[in-house]
């Protein structure tokens, strides 16, 4: 469940390709287990994931959910998932109020949330791009905002000043000229690519050459396609492993399956689809059972080692915050942000 179409489908639908992968190559050897695959697109919206989420929770043939992709549809449909004990694993939903605020017992991800994302990007400012000045820009979301309110803390008295953008906003010079007058070395963003193209290809027409840095809503083939030229030379954190570090064969698995490199997420996919699959393999055959072998499964994936606490978090030691390069119109990766 998530965007698999729209101006952020970049960030969700190299994941789904990657659970697809893991879901193909185990079937070759286990022929007499058929699992289908479902696909819900919301584009991100909560209004359109909502009746999705209603549709699986009232039919008693999905066992397991690989999303929400984003923060805002995952919070909006957990609690109908929780009710109807749906197992529930995200990929890339990073808000860190979706394990701490009203917790939902089905919901689990495989990847860091925000506090610990939000604490590296500022180190990263502060210690890795050597930053003085940094301006720090949220698209007032659910996601953004405390993203961008993370950053600011570890940053303290390095931010300059602060502003905000809305969803669907096209027209930045109001943000653009406070930003220009402030005279920052840096400037991060929180957001999704659909808006952050335009606010970046405004920000250089105006002639400011500050670091752009954006959080892990940016990471896909999108932002760079939405900021053109402008983008180049952008740096995106995310909280997932580069595809070609993941263990085994998986990113020639990948692209010789799907014809390109893996993108935003992939790995992460294969792990979630393996989680589950390795649930069916132990005989689970109803929400009762999955549930159970989820909240009590160990184990090694391409990314990280696994286990959930009990609010559905992989252990914060083994999270890690990368950085990727936009470089030719393409995300390359470029290190991993040090743990404090």
């Amino acid at each position: 469940m998530g965007a698999l179409s729209g101006s952020n489908a970049s960030v969700v639908l190299p994941s789904v390709n990657g659970a697809k992968l893991a879901l193909k190559q185990w079937s070759a050897d286990n022929d007499d287990c058929d699992i289908s695959l479902e696909e819900f697109d919301t584009e991100g919206d909560p209004a359109k994931a909502t009746p999705a989420a209603t549709k699986m929770a009232t039919d008693e043939t999905f066992i397991g959910v690989m999303g929400g992709a984003f923060s805002g549809e995952t919070r909006a449909t957990k609690a109908t998932f929780d009710d109807a004990g749906l197992t529930m694993i995200s990929q890339s939903a990073t808000a860190t109020d979706l394990t701490t605020e009203e917790p939902a017992a089905v919901f689990h991800r495989v990847i860091g949330y925000d506090e610990v994302q939000g604490a590296a990007i500022g180190r990263y400012l502060r210690d890795v791009a050597g930053a003085k000045k940094v301006f720090v820009v949220d698209d007032s979301t659910t996601y953004g905002e405390p993203l961008a309110n993370k950053v600011k803390e570890e940053l303290g008295d390095l931010v300059v000043d602060s502003d905000k953008t809305q969803e669907g906003q096209t027209e930045f010079s109001a943000v653009v000229s406070k930003i220009e007058s402030a005279e920052p070395d840096a400037v991060f963003y929180a957001g999704y690519a659909a808006e952050a193209g335009p606010f970046l290809k405004q920000l250089r027409d105006a002639g400011v050459t500050a670091t752009f840095v954006g959080g892990d809503g940016l990471y896909g083939a999108d932002f760079p396609k939405a900021a053109g030229d402008a983008s180049e030379g952008a740096i995106i954190t995310c909280p997932c492993l580069p595809a070609d570090q993941a263990e085994g064969t998986f990113a020639a698995d990948y692209e010789a399956e799907f014809g390109e490199a893996p993108g935003a997420y992939a790995a992460e996919g294969f792990d979630v689809m393996t989680i589950f699959l390795a649930a069916i393999k132990d005989g689970a055959r109803d929400r009762k059972a999955m549930e159970e072998f989820v909240d009590g499964y160990e184990g090694t994936g391409l990314t990280k080692e696994y286990a959930f606490d009990d609010k559905g978090d992989v252990a914060e030691e083994n999270v890690v915050i990368w950085t990727y390069k936009v470089t030719d119109g393409a995300l390359a990766a470029e290190q991993e942000i040090p743990k404090a």
